[in-house]
């Protein structure tokens, strides 16, 4: 791929795209970079030069002689030891940390309960412990940690590094990255759990290669991400509190009838815990694992209250079909944990209000990442944001 106008970004457009390329292919030699980039091979020789000596990319041997003839070529591949990033992921509940190399692969993770008071000191203060632990556990050099990605629930204000609102953790104008910089004095990029999670799913699940990708995360609430032509579209996505229900159920937004506060972790352990006779009456508050338990014992109940919130979720995705029509509806989160109690009726719903003509080209289907979703997703980040640039790529 060839760019006009300032030679500069030209320039950083041709990295962007050789990186690119390697990180999907994991090899390749100068000459078949040349050739899928539709570059020279003197621009491509001259960008590989640069890489090697930065420590980004390494050479590794001889490949395949051509079937013309002529010279073995000299392969490259990402460098697995020159640099590393890390990625945090915190959660209301738990804390998840790991260092991995530029392929993305993890090299050690480590996840602890969050703090129960919540609050930014003592979340910090956790953060410090178990980053610098795993530093310490990984033998890494810290100079050779580039960058960390941050992945938190709420309204974040990425390119200020500030989180604006966490309701999770009722926090408000937090400067998250100034904090975490001053922490570890290593360059700190921020983004909201959903998004990330959707980042994630590009580098590491199974949406490698989608286009166009429409993301849910379904725990404690509800978040959501939308990728459009491979680049992750940075607006707010607060596809939890589109309205889907009459009833009556006040959402902690202060509306009613949002899909959270009938479809989301919170609001299937308030359903249950409102019937608590029908659960045996266990006289403490019942989980979302106690209820799938029970939804596996065949608790009537447990079997309902699973049902209705994987009803109103599969109805709410059939909107998202019927207006973006995405190649693919990934289902991530806590709440996914329920398996087929929550997925099968959501699916049913699914097809059922989603237009046929539509349907049979979306795949909809529950993350293979479990709960390193937002981990993979943070290390994402700092790639994306450190090395590999993609906006340069997507615009």
């Amino acid at each position: 791929m060839r760019s006009k106008g300032d030679p500069e970004q030209a320039r950083q457009l041709n990295i962007a795209l050789i990186l690119d390329l390697l990180k999907h292919q994991q090899t390749s030699s100068r000459a078949q970079l040349a050739k899928k980039l539709n570059l020279s091979k003197m621009t491509v020789s001259a960008i590989v030069s640069d890489l090697i000596d930065d420590g980004i990319i390494s050479e590794i041997g001889e490949g395949d002689v051509a079937s013309n003839g002529g010279r073995k070529p000299i392969l490259l591949h990402l460098s697995k030891q020159n640099m590393y990033v890390i990625g945090i992921d915190v959660g209301r509940t738990n804390i998840a940390v790991a260092i991995a190399g530029l392929s993305g692969d993890v090299l050690h993770k480590a996840r602890t309960s969050t703090c129960a008071d919540h609050s930014v000191e003592s979340v910090l203060a956790q953060l410090k412990d178990i980053v610098e632990s795993i530093i310490t556990l990984s033998k890494i050099e810290r100079s050779k940690i580039i960058g960390i990605g941050f992945s938190i629930g709420g309204l974040i204000d990425k390119n200020r590094g500030y989180i604006d609102v966490s309701p999770d953790f009722e926090w408000s104008d937090i400067p998250m990255r100034a904090r975490l910089e001053e922490m570890f004095h290593i360059p700190v990029v921020i983004d909201n759990c959903t998004r990330v999670m959707a980042l994630g799913e590009l580098w590491h699940g199974s949406a490698t290669g989608v286009k166009n990708l429409f993301y849910v995360s379904v725990g404690f609430g509800i978040g959501s991400a939308i990728v459009m032509n491979n680049s992750i579209y940075e607006n707010y996505s607060e596809f939890g509190h589109v309205y889907i229900t009459r009833k009556n159920v006040r959402c902690d937004c202060g509306m009613t009838g949002c899909l959270e506060a009938v479809a989301s972790g919170k609001a299937i352990e308030r359903e249950a815990n409102a019937n608590l006779v029908a659960f045996g009456d266990p006289g403490h508050w019942i989980t979302g694992k106690e209820i799938h338990q029970s939804a596996q014992e065949g608790n009537e109940a447990a079997l309902t209250v699973l049902c209705n919130a994987g009803r109103y979720l599969g109805r709410a995705l059939s909107m998202v079909a019927n207006l973006f029509h995405p190649e693919k509806i990934i289902i991530g989160g806590g709440v996914t944990n329920a398996g087929k109690f929550f997925y099968e009726p959501l699916k049913k719903e699914f097809l059922t209000h989603t237009m046929a003509a539509l349907r049979d080209s979306i795949d909809l289907e529950i993350s293979l990442l479990g709960d390193d979703a937002g981990m993979l997703g943070a290390v994402s980040l700092a790639l994306d944001t450190y090395v590999f640039r993609s906006k340069l790529i997507t615009g």
